[in-house]
Order: C-alpha cells, then sequence, then structure tokens
C-alpha cells in the first residue's frame, strides 16, 4: 500500500513538473493547446535523462528534435496554403496571459500522457521519461512521428533505448 501512495505522490510531481513546461513549450510556438509533441520536449528536460539519453543513443539532440518539430508545423500550415512569418506573427500577437482555470491539451498529449501511467502502472514504477517516450512514439501518425521520419529515427529502436534505459 505504501509503495502504491509512494508511486501516486512521485507521479503527481512528475505531473506538475511536467505539464506546465509542455504548455509553455506549446505557448512560445504560439500554440493555445500543447500536443504530444509538447509533451515529449518537455520530457527531454526530466531528471531522470531517461528520453535524453534514448535519444542522444540515436544520434538525436534535442535542439535537431525542436527544429524537426518547428518544421512540421509551417509544413502542415503550408499544406492548407498558410505561410508563417514567425516574427509578424509574434508582433501581432498580444503577450500571452498565464493560463487560468482547467488544463487544456490536444488530444494527442492527453491520449500520450494516459498511456506513459499505464506503462508506469503495469511497470510497477514511478512515472518517468522513458514512459512518456514509448507512450509519445506509440502514435503511427501525428508531428512526432512525422518529425522521427524527417529526422530518419527508427523507432523501434528508440524504443527499445528507452526500455533499456528506463529499466524495464
Amino acid at each position: 500500500m505504501f509503495d502504491k501512495l509512494r508511486r501516486a505522490r512521485s507521479d503527481l510531481a512528475m505531473m506538475n513538473a511536467l505539464l506546465p513546461i509542455a504548455e509553455q513549450l506549446a505557448r512560445r510556438d504560439s500554440i493555445d493547446e500543447p500536443g504530444a509533441e509538447h509533451l515529449l520536449l518537455a520530457a527531454l528536460g526530466l531528471d531522470d535523462g531517461v528520453a535524453r539519453d534514448s535519444f542522444e543513443s540515436v544520434g538525436v539532440d534535442e535542439g535537431a528534435l525542436r527544429d524537426a518539430i518547428a518544421g512540421q508545423h509551417a509544413d502542415s500550415l503550408r499544406s492548407v496554403g498558410v505561410i508563417a512569418d514567425d516574427n509578424a506573427i509574434d508582433a501581432a500577437l498580444p503577450a500571452p496571459a498565464q493560463p487560468t482555470g482547467l488544463y487544456r491539451a490536444q488530444g494527442s498529449l492527453q491520449a500520450a500522457f494516459q498511456r506513459a501511467v499505464g506503462l508506469a502502472r503495469s511497470d510497477k514504477s514511478p512515472l518517468h521519461s522513458g514512459h512518456i517516450l514509448l507512450a509519445v512514439t506509440d502514435a503511427e501518425r501525428g508531428t512526432v512521428a512525422r518529425s522521427l521520419e524527417h529526422l530518419g529515427v527508427d523507432r523501434t529502436h528508440l524504443r527499445e533505448q528507452a526500455l533499456r534505459l528506463g529499466g524495464r
């Protein structure tokens, strides 16, 4: 029983650390609600280092991943005829307000986070960045999948690294 309580407390601390960072990253990208890609980027900064080390083991650093994600966002806009000028957009937008009320996120983040929690429970271990990485890379489509493909990352190998480093 005490192990369950410790895990729950640890998972809550992880949520409190991870989700606000994901939200800040989304707002930096002028996106109202964070998606799975923002959750992944936030996980790269976690102290446990599993996600960060997994990416490094396949030759991808955080900067390259950020650039690939930004490229996917720009490509998505171009596909519907919008060419984004970040400087012009930033100048036209009011300064972002501090979020209030319920935490709002895209479905991709919600699904990935629920999956990560499920993985941690099945491991009977506290939630860590490796669980986030595994959950986010489960999706066959979406910004993360396209970004990894653009970077030439073998998702299976990346997942194997996360499992190895995360102690599964």
